[in-house]
């Protein structure tokens, strides 16, 4: 009970110390979609990303839904302190996210599912000072534009043992979400030129399907194999259609290592073609392998990624490596999980620069 009450502590004492915060993430979201986000559990994000494709309560392969035998609902929430480095300065910024949930169950012999989690995340806010010649003199001015918004993904998924060894999951999606784009033009002399306004609003729509097969082939390894494809995103400018945005497929695999009653490790890889949606995109390709050691009770875990971002200035990704650790605390006689962590990220690219400390609690109810 101790354990659990610190838990309890140092999750009111974030909580308490954070704030929704507009337009304070990545700099490397701003030419592109935005940031992708994070399908992923505080069990599984404390391990590096490695456990998530076989973690039922994250969003990554559905055919791990079939390891829970219980209905189960799962709430992540990820306070972010970010620190930004730039040729033109520097800045510490700070935003309170709620990236995920889940809930899955059992009906017969199918495991069934679904929730909402982060496709892309597309806040921003970027002041730059100028000058420009009007009526024949230069008259200097100070430009706000800001971004603030992002695209949720809304899935529903199945998932069912083929045999002893081997289990097949199938995912429906729909991403919708929208971003309201604001400039701002401030004239130095305000008394001779008044302060020029626009806002619009992006709405983005789009569908995808997703399919994993876990298979089993002794009690100690695991491998599990997913794949996503999404269509494109449909976009409107205030009421009006303007076009489609190409969106990736994802390709990626896992596998997990039981190293004896109390001690497991994963790695796993991702690959996505993010070029496809236009000038200025990359292709990704990120890996993690972390590690988990405690009973079904209290977990400790840890763990580290790598890997590009799809979207950046300069002619090459983004690149982005961090770390992680986490503990997880079963309670209420095994109806309530509580997992809390801390994860580390450092980003770089044509001159930039950011880190980001992220504080992550997770929330499980199980029946």
């Amino acid at each position: 009970m101790r354990t659990s009450r610190l838990m309890l502590l140092f999750a009111g004492v974030v909580l308490a110390g954070t704030r929704p915060a507009r337009a304070q993430d990545s700099q490397f979201g701003i030419r592109g979609l935005g940031i992708p986000g994070r399908w992923e559990s505080v069990r599984a994000r404390t391990t590096g990303g490695a456990f998530a494709a076989f973690d039922a309560a994250s969003a990554l392969a559905d055919a791990a839904m079939v390891e829970s035998t219980v209905l189960t609902s799962t709430l992540v929430v990820a306070p972010s302190f970010r620190s930004v480095d730039t040729p033109f300065g520097d800045a510490d910024l700070r935003a309170t996210r709620f990236p995920l949930f889940t809930v899955s169950g059992t009906i017969g012999r199918w495991a069934v599912g679904g929730g909402f989690s982060t496709y892309l995340d597309n806040s921003y806010e970027v002041i730059t000072r100028d000058s420009a010649l009007v009526r024949g003199e230069m008259v200097s001015f100070v430009d706000d534009f800001a971004s603030d918004g992002g695209v949720s993904d809304i899935r529903f998924a199945v998932a069912r043992r083929i045999g002893p060894r081997l289990a097949l999951g199938l995912g429906l999606h729909a991403m919708t979400g929208s971003a309201r784009i604001t400039a701002v033009r401030v004239f130095t002399d305000t008394g001779r030129y008044a302060t020029v306004r626009d806002t619009q609003l992006v709405r983005q729509t789009g569908f995808g399907v997703s399919a994993s097969a876990l298979l089993t082939p002794s009690p100690r390894l695991s491998i599990i194999g997913y794949a996503r494809g999404d269509d494109e995103f449909k976009t409107k400018l205030d009421r009006n259609e303007v076009g489609t945005i190409d969106l990736p497929n994802m390709f990626g695999g896992a596998v997990r290592l039981t190293l004896g009653q109390n001690a497991r490790l994963a790695g796993s890889v991702t690959y996505r073609p993010w070029s496809i949606s236009g000038p200025g995109a990359f292709n990704t390709l990120n890996w993690s392998a972390g590690l988990e050691v405690g009973s079904s009770v209290t977990a400790i875990r840890l763990g580290g990624r790598a890997g590009q971002l799809p979207f950046g200035p300069g002619t090459s990704p983004p690149a982005e490596w961090g770390v992680a650790a986490g503990l997880g605390r079963v309670f209420a006689s095994r109806h309530g999980v509580m997992d809390v962590g801390i994860e580390r990220l450092v980003r770089t690219g044509s001159g930039l620069e950011e880190v980001v400390w992220t504080v992550l609690i997770g929330f499980t109810i199980r029946q």
